[in-house]
């Protein structure tokens, strides 16, 4: 790359004196000679070259601004940009797309990756003995929900980018963005009478095997009622939702540009929120042939929910080439910054008592004393991004464009990966007050996140 880029990289850190400062020197940025904006001396007038007698049938005619130069090498027709009446001598030439200022709306469809669960709900054939209902890795136990990536789906979303030039020559301006995807939710119910084996699985933190706490069964002191044929009726829900949003705001200032294209160099403030959440309830009633009185209701729920906020210096590339009334367009960017992490832990147990009396305990299953709460962490994060478009100048105003995107933010923390599936069962509520360790634990997991998709948009410039 030759050194007039550099001085360009040098000229937008130094921008409010280059707005300020009056027309830039030749060492700033690329200019045409001067013999090739001006005439040869002549002794016969000067005249100007003919007006087209037909504008382009997509553009409509051309305006004075980006009159288009047959005889310079390169031109791109009517919305070549060649300086003609738009600066003088004063700018090199005005690198197009025309317009002062610009808005855009795009629809996006992008995917996120998935975050990671434990198995939340399993099942058994009926006739399995209690002692490994549902417990995974045994024989016939079926996974009904969890153990995979979920909130990997594609999903709905806006993106509104504006901005304006600062200066009559355009090469400093300023620009904003914000988008947000649809929430993704994934959801799973089930339930029974009590005529089938429901059961939710765990690993024994005081035998250090797996086991599983029921959701239609009856049965040991390291398990939790749930549902099994004439012993527990119950039903169980997961619920599981992820919302991402960002944006920014920044300079724009022209490295370099010639009658078809220009590169701007792009720096400022970039902000990005990802949260996560994920809730399981269970309904529980106990049968006739249940430890505890018939009627008896156990109302269980855990709930973890993560927040990343990320606030960053944003740096990068704007490249656009246009091709007559087409365009191709792609934009690097790296953001470095701090996230800050939140993850909220909760859960409780409601027992009802067949005459109506409720008793509140705190914890669930998963969700126990010992690692209910709110923690906090700073981690250094990176997100690089780039977007490609390419779309057609549909009038003089109106462009239509598609896009493809990639967007990746590294060390946050989700949901599904805060679940500790080891179970001190002396904790679960009634707590039988033994001791044990104080399982499950809280341990901050951080992983890279990314978003992914196309995009169909349009955009206004005046």
């Amino acid at each position: 790359m030759s050194t007039r880029y550099f001085a360009g990289v040098a000229a937008c850190l130094g921008l409010a004196g280059a707005v300020t400062a009056g027309p830039p020197t030749p060492s700033g940025f690329p200019t045409r000679p001067v013999s090739a904006q001006l005439p040869a001396p002549s002794t016969a007038p000067a005249t100007l070259p003919a007006a087209s007698p037909t504008g382009s049938p997509l553009m409509g005619t051309p305006t004075p601004a980006y009159a288009a130069d047959p005889g310079a090498a390169g031109a791109c027709g009517p919305d070549g940009c060649l300086p003609a009446q738009s600066c003088g001598a004063a700018c090199d030439c005005l690198c197009g797309p025309p317009g002062r200022a610009w808005i855009s709306a795009e629809w996006l469809y992008w995917m996120g990756k998935g975050q990671n669960t434990p198995a939340f709900v399993t099942t058994a054939p009926n006739g399995t003995p209690r002692a490994t209902a549902g417990v995974l890795g045994a024989p016939g136990t079926t996974t009904l929900f969890g153990g995979d990536k979920l909130n990997d789906n594609f999903r709905n979303g806006l993106r509104i980018r504006a901005g304006t030039w600062l200066d009559d020559c355009q090469r400093f301006g300023v620009e904003g963005d914000f988008f947000f995807l649809g929430n993704s939710g994934q959801g799973y119910n089930v339930g029974s009478n009590g005529s089938q084996i429901l059961t939710r699985p765990f690993v024994d933190a005081l035998g250090n095997r797996n086991n599983a706490q029921l959701v239609s069964f009856g049965g040991s002191p390291d398990s939790q009622l749930v549902s099994f044929p004439g012993v527990l009726a119950g039903s169980v829900g997961v619920r599981s939702s992820s919302d991402f949003i960002g944006g920014g705001l920044g300079l724009i200032c022209n490295l370099c540009c010639d009658p078809c294209g220009r590169l701007d160099f792009v720096y400022g403030f970039r902000y990005l929120n990802l949260r996560d959440d994920i809730t399981i309830n269970e309904n529980l009633t106990a049968l006739a042939g249940s430890n505890v009185p018939a009627g008896t209701r156990f109302l269980i729920q855990d709930r973890i929910r993560t927040n990343n906020n990320f606030y960053g210096a944003n740096v990068g590339l704007n490249y656009e080439r246009r091709f007559g009334h087409f365009f191709l367009g792609v934009r690097p960017t790296v953001a470095l910054g701090v996230t800050h992490t939140t993850v909220d832990i909760t859960g409780s147990t409601q027992i009802v008592t067949p005459a109506g009396v409720a008793t509140n305990f705190p914890g669930g299953l998963l969700t126990q004393s010992s690692n209910i709460g709110s923690y906090s962490s700073n981690q250094f994060s990176v997100v690089p991004e780039i977007g490609v478009r390419a779309g057609v100048q549909v009038t003089e105003h109106l462009r239509a464009f598609v896009s493809y995107n990639f967007l990746y933010f590294s060390n946050v923390a989700r949901a599904g990966d805060q679940f500790d599936t080891r179970v001190n069962t002396n904790q679960i509520a009634p707590s039988s007050g033994g001791g044990g360790p104080a399982l499950p634990a809280f341990e901050l997991r951080k992983t890279g996140y990314y978003v992914q998709g196309v995009g169909v948009g349009v955009e206004l410039r005046y």
